[in-house]
């Protein structure tokens, strides 16, 4: 008989625990039996820690994968809620983290950190435990170690959300205690039956149960269970006298040793019991209240010979055989013998007068599980999940292992009789479809590509979720060894990225052709080789980190999760597309008629070369992103020319395609509206996903939509370019021969084509991510606590889909596996209520400091005005000044009308605060200055002048509105001090003059002036007409002379104000600052220090030609100007302060002292010096 493939009713959502942010593990080092913990200065008991390098595979699987793990759901408290813990570093370090899928409010905390704790000795396999106390808010965590000590740790919320917590807890959260029972016994299992309340098995086939002592300390009370009493505990103490053993872990365990046990304790009417599995086969449920044994049987109800009991025994390694459930003062056994092909047994087990009664619910079935394929698999654990209604409806849950890959089943029942569970039991599997995504192709390199192999590898091995850090970071590190790359050199303050591309070129050189050129195409072929070899060892470690540890199902909403090496794999509800891709062979009736197009379509697709694929993705994605000119069928036979599928579809492609579609019915005849509308109903949500039960999503909840989103985007995106494919064909071929179609195909395409831009963009924002700020922490009560000098997680990575999108996701505890898919499917559709407009997601990234993420954004913007200027603002952030400014000019006229309302309404994600959002949509002059703050603040003062002036034409000068003016105002100053900054002093002094403060005028006048001076633009200066100001002018500069101490250096003002004068025909004005600026020459000592040009001419001398032409120009009578004679050094007035004599100097006497100053260079030209005061001189 043929084996009939089982329906893939669930898909997996497979997890990275890497953390989102760094400095998130906590390392807490667990003390010795009887020790103290180390004091604060000694050394630091917790410390926030980055893992270094793996340098081989060996060093990789010893950090970060974990050998057993799995996730505890607390009952009584939330948030956090489940944890995930997971035994590491060859069983010497156990680390627990939580992984809430949603919060009970909004505003409730995440707990991002990782507690990693390091034990004095290992932990003993299976010896880890976990309850919840109903009244203390804390995690109990019990660990048995190999020195036989037993660590109980009560870990608080605060612990996982604030690295200090423990430290502030005075350390009272960990307690250690040595049963004197393991002076002689040896434990192997250990289970929580609550709280303060341990149950242990021994090797010798007897259980200890451990109660917590009274106060909360760490004494607990021993209490020992065995089938032969007293009698048995003595025969004991003789290891094993006469009984038969099984060797596990270097030690002899006894046949009858409880190898597996439920979990809780279990009440059937109001006595308490413990349900076990022991190695023998055998299902023991202990009286807890008595001690004694209430039953034994076989775990399957099969009867033994005694003379074979003993032969089939049970892996001592295999811990999950038993599952119990409690409903109404009874309970549903479950337990599961591995031994030969496994067989599953149901029991119902009720109270007696006497104790309990135990019957095989179905006597008559042999309920075998059924393996996923005919390959050697193993059940490697199973869950049960029972309906709260009906004890009688049950689901379960199988994980097989076949090495490293793992496979989950599921199967509902319905227990009403043996003969519906049989026929269940045999054709009502359904199966679990792994991920598409990881199988994707690996990077080709097309003619015509934007990026080259390097940037297609990086960009597809470094894809959120794919691969951890630590995988990437093991491979290069093993890359390096067998290339035998230099470790010397420092590598850590390189990026990621950079390190993988010098280690993936370090190993290859560029040759040269047999004609002598560098042989550049052999150089890419060895790289893209290079690239996929390092792809296969990254895939390798990551095999290892896939394999399964656990099945565990969340009591709160039901939804099953594997826990892996490293990682965790959600188990969602298949979508109803996904259930007919994964299972094409399980069609309900009409569904064939849908999927015949989706699988004809897929098939010819992937017939194609990858170039024509490429082709046909680049011309589709060019057609939904470009403002096309052609639109209805000629876009079709456009797009048809463009990809020639004329030639490149042959005619064999083309009768393929044909008569797949008649394998399910009529061929083409069979393609009309409603197969396409059914078809875009199963890639729509279901009705019932908002509801007022709904919970805000945690961070492991967001990673998981991601996630899932990633997946269904994969699938659906490439659906439609299936489709639309068919469509073109159709269109152009089709159409027009008798297999044509009778229905306007053009509706249906622009469908698609809007579902494919919405899935671009779904798959962009989920493939970029983003650095944001992690929520404030709870502060510290104490007002003197110093801060840490290492802090724990301040910022956190994340995609842009998770960024911008996860305030709106949320989940209903009532079926989460089918409630996750449809929001997964919401967050894809075109008019989704999960949106967020492209404007918003680009002020979201420029929020956060990622233009060139908003710039990489712009082909999904719209083209409404708000949108053109929120991309202005990307070009800006980018540095592309002049594509912002004529995105600003084609945004003005739609944003700058005013309209209270519509401005309102903007959503800018808080990028643009209150006074920028006031100056939108309130008229053309408000807008412009709005951009010339912008440009004003980027230092960008040409575009300021351009949009000053702009918002200045757009003001009406006559308005007398007070706002109007003070805009006025400002836009004249920010002219004005554009104009000073870029030098172009014609438009600061046309600003200047329509300035109507005095007072800002007379500082913008004082500013012009400086600047025009000190970047040599005197000459443009005294040109300029400068109406009403000219006594200001004249005041300014003559301020600055008289603030000038050595004239010979610096801005010459004395000149600059001397041609202002003479430019206005103040002569007399002139010649009194050349006078000025003649002392100080002289002062300076100018006098002797001839010129180049003419040894007899001196700055002087110079000075006084300037001078005696100033005065030249005045009437003879007006030749005069008003000297104040300085203070002689040393003299008497200067010494008091007396004020100095002014006096009247002519033009007679100015021309005497030349003519003196002329004799005197004279003289010492002819080396005539003197040698007394006075007159006279004595020639040498």
């Amino acid at each position: 008989m043929e084996r009939r493939t089982p329906l893939c009713a669930y898909k997996e959502v497979r997890l990275n625990l890497e953390p989102s942010s760094q400095g998130s593990t906590v390392a807490i080092k667990i003390p010795a039996h009887g020790t103290i913990w180390p004091g604060r200065t000694a050394q630091k008991r917790f410390q926030i820690i980055e893992f270094p390098v793996a340098e081989n595979e060996e060093a990789f699987r010893h950090r970060y994968l974990a050998t057993s793990a799995s996730v505890y759901h607390r009952v009584h408290h939330s948030s956090p809620r489940s944890f995930l813990w997971r035994v590491l570093e060859n069983g010497k370090a156990l680390s627990i983290q939580a992984v809430d899928v949603s919060k009970p409010v909004k505003n409730a905390l995440d707990a991002p950190l990782t507690l990693r704790f390091y034990f004095p000795s290992k932990i003993v396999p299976s010896c880890i435990a976990f309850s919840d106390s109903e009244r203390h808010h804390a995690l109990s965590v019990f660990v048995l170690t190999e020195s036989n000590h037993l660590y109980t740790l009560n870990l608080r919320p605060e612990f996982f959300r604030k690295a200090s917590s423990a430290e502030e807890d005075n350390l009272n959260w960990c307690k250690s205690y040595l049963p004197s029972a393991f002076s002689f016994k040896y434990p192997h299992r250990l289970v929580a039956l609550h709280a303060g309340e341990l149950l242990i098995s021994l090797i010798d086939g007897g259980l200890l149960r451990l109660t917590l002592q009274e106060g909360g300390g760490s004494d607990w009370k021993e209490v020992f269970y065995n089938e032969g009493g007293w009698s048995h505990s003595l025969r004991s103490l003789i290891p094993f006298h006469g009984s038969k053993t099984v060797t596990y872990e270097k030690q002899n365990l006894d046949v009858s040793t409880v190898t597996s046990i439920a979990s809780s304790i279990v009440e059937v009417g109001t006595m308490p019991y413990a349900f076990t599995v022991s190695l023998d086969h055998q299902l023991r449920i202990w009286n807890l209240a008595t001690g004694k044994l209430a039953y034994m049987g076989d775990i399957v109800n099969q009867y033994l010979d005694p003379k074979d009991a003993g032969k089939d025994t049970i892996s001592p390694s295999l811990s999950q055989l038993i599952k119990v459930f409690c409903h109404e003062g009874t309970a549903l056994c479950i337990t599961y013998s591995p031994l030969r092909s496994g067989e599953f047994k149901f029991w119902d087990v009720t109270p007696t007068e006497d104790g309990i009664r135990i019957d095989d619910k179905f006597p008559r079935c042999k309920l075998v599980p059924r393996a996923p394929t005919a390959d050697l698999w193993t059940m490697a654990d199973f869950s049960v999940i029972l309906d709260s209604l009906n004890p009688n409806v049950f689901s379960i849950w199988t994980l097989w292992k076949n090495n490293t890959t793992y496979r989950v089943q599921a199967l509902d029942l319905e227990g009403s009789s043996d003969d519906s569970v049989t026929k269940s039991w045999g054709n009502d599997w359904r199966a679990v479809a792994t991920e598409t995504i990881r199988e994707m192709p690996t990077p080709t390199l097309f003619s015509g590509d934007s990026l080259d192999i390097t940037d297609k590898w990086l960009e597809f091995l470094l894809a959120p979720g794919k691969f951890t850090t630590a995988t990437i970071e093991t491979g290069l590190a093993i890359c390096e060894s067998n290339s035998g790359i230099s470790k010397s050199r420092p590598k850590r303050s390189e990026s990621l990225p950079e390190r993988m591309c010098s280690v993936i070129a370090s190993s290859n050189t560029l040759g040269r052709t047999s004609e002598g050129k560098m042989d550049y195409e052999q150089l890419r072929v060895a790289i893209e080789s290079q690239w996929l070899r390092f792809y296969r060892l990254l895939g390798e470690l990551d095999k290892q980190r896939g394999e399964a540890q656990s099945l565990v199902i969340d009591p709160h909403g039901n939804m099953p999760w594997v826990v892996l090496a490293d990682g965790v794999t959600a188990v969602r509800d298949c979508s109803p597309l996904e259930k007919l891709w994964h299972s094409p062979k399980e069609l309900s009736n009409g569904a064939h008629l849908v999927m015949a197009p989706i699988l004809a379509a897929s098939e010819l697709r992937e017939s194609f070369s990858e170039q024509l694929s490429h082709t046909i993705k680049t011309q589709l994605l060019g057609e939904l992103f470009e403002d096309s000119s052609s639109s209805g069928p000629a876009s079709l036979r456009a797009l048809y020319e463009r990809c020639d599928f004329e030639h490149k579809i042959g005619d064999e492609d083309y009768t393929q395609l044909e008569d797949r579609l008649k394998e399910f019915g009529r061929g083409f005849k069979d393609i009309t509206p409603g197969v396409y509308e059914a078809m875009l109903e199963l890639m729509s949500p279901s009705d019932n996903l908002a509801g007022p039960s709904l919970h805000p999503l945690a961070s492991f909840g967001n990673k998981m939509i991601v996630r899932g989103a990633q997946e269904i985007v994969e699938l659906h995106r490439n659906i439609c370019l299936d489709q639309i494919v068919l469509l073109i064909l159709i269109e152009a071929e089709v159409n027009h021969t008798e297999e044509g179609i009778q229905f306007e195909i053009t509706a249906v395409y622009n469908e698609f084509m809007s579902i494919l831009k919405r899935l671009e963009l779904i798959s962009w924002l989920a493939s970029n991510q983003i650095s944001l700020p992690l929520e404030k922490r709870e502060r510290s009560n104490s007002i003197t606590e110093k801060a840490p000098k290492k802090q724990g997680p301040t910022a956190e990575t994340v995609t842009v889909l998770q960024g911008v999108l996860r305030h709106l996701f949320g989940l209903s505890n009532n079926k989460m596996s089918s409630a996750v898919t449809d929001v997964i499917l919401s967050i894809c559709v075109p008019n989704s209520e999960y949106e967020a407009p492209p404007a918003v997601i680009q002020c979201f990234l420029l929020d956060h400091e990622r233009p060139d993420l908003a710039m990489d954004f712009n082909r999904f913007a719209d083209r409404d005005p708000f949108s053109i200027y929120i991309q202005g603002r990307a070009c800006l952030a980018s540095d592309d000044a002049q594509a912002a400014a004529m995105l600003f000019k084609k945004a003005a006229f739609g944003i700058s009308f005013s309209d209270s309302k519509a401005r309102g309404e903007l959503r800018s994600a808080g990028y643009l605060d209150e006074t920028e959002r006031n100056l939108l949509n309130a008229g053309f002059p408000r807008y412009y200055s709005h951009i010339v703050a912008l440009f004003e603040k980027e230092k960008l003062y040409s575009f300021v002048i351009d949009f000053a002036q702009l918002a200045l034409q757009f003001l009406n000068p006559g308005t007398t509105d007070e706002g109007d003016g003070i805009l006025r105002t400002e836009m004249h100053s920010r002219l004005f001090n554009a104009a000073i900054q870029s030098s172009r002093y014609d438009i600061a002094y046309s600003a200047l003059v329509r300035l109507t403060n005095h007072t800002l005028q007379l500082t913008s006048l004082r500013t012009l002036i400086t600047k025009m001076c000190e970047n040599s633009y005197a000459s443009e200066l005294v040109e300029l007409p400068l109406i009403g100001v000219h006594d200001e002018v004249d005041d300014i500069l003559t301020r600055r002379c008289q603030d000038i101490v050595d004239v010979t250096v610096g801005v010459p003002y004395h000149k600059i104000l001397y041609a202002w004068r003479i430019k206005r025909n103040d002569f007399r004005g002139a010649a009194a600052i050349s006078l000025e600026r003649l002392q100080k020459l002289q002062n300076a000592g100018e006098g002797d220090r001839t010129l180049e040009a003419d040894e007899l001419e001196t700055p002087v001398t110079k000075q006084y030609m300037t001078l005696i032409n100033a005065l030249s120009c005045v009437d003879k009578k007006q030749a005069w100007i008003l000297y104040e004679e300085p203070p002689q050094k040393g003299s008497k007035s200067s010494r008091n302060g007396i004020q100095p004599k002014r006096k009247v100097i002519t033009l007679d006497d100015i021309r005497k002292d030349y003519q003196a100053e002329l004799d005197r260079i004279a003289a010492i030209e002819n080396d005539q010096f003197a040698f007394v005061d006075g007159d006279e001189m004595d020639v040498l």
